[in-house]
């Protein structure tokens, strides 16, 4: 199981660098930046893609200079720098999303029943909250 989805994620990764031009890591960045409820700092998202500080810099370096995000400061507090998604930055994640779908449809969810995909997609979500087997920190 591991190993098809080290296979998957290589794929995934190759066509959205091949048709939009970014890497999976750059996909995690805009969909946290386009779809989190409050302004994102750059620290939330080093958190959210646990990431270091220096690491998410370089990502959204390379973001901004695709003109898919844009800085600006806070205005509670001049230290810190808030993410927004441009225009650009949310069609790109629209397609990179499409596209995501389509290589899992293709790839897993036509293998698998409807009663099988709610069954994988329960435990996945209880151990993703679950306390002691979670993966995400707090």
């Amino acid at each position: 199981m591991l190993h098809f989805s080290f296979l998957l994620k290589g794929e995934i990764e190759a066509q959205i660098g091949e048709q939009l031009g970014i890497g999976l890591a750059d996909h995690e960045a805009l969909s946290h930046i386009r779809y989190c409820h409050d302004e994102i700092k750059m620290s939330d998202l080093a958190d959210e893609l646990v990431l270091s500080r220096g690491g998410v810099t370089k990502l959204v370096d390379r973001l901004e200079e695709s003109g898919l995000v844009r800085r600006r400061p806070s205005s509670d507090d001049r230290r810190v720098t808030i993410l927004e998604i441009t225009a650009a930055g949310e069609a790109t994640v629209d397609r990179s999303r499409s596209l995501i779908d389509e290589i899992l449809l293709e790839r897993w969810a036509r293998l698998i029943t409807d009663e099988e995909a709610s069954s994988i997609t329960n435990l996945i979500r209880r151990a993703y909250h679950d306390e002691e087997t979670s993966l995400v920190a707090e």
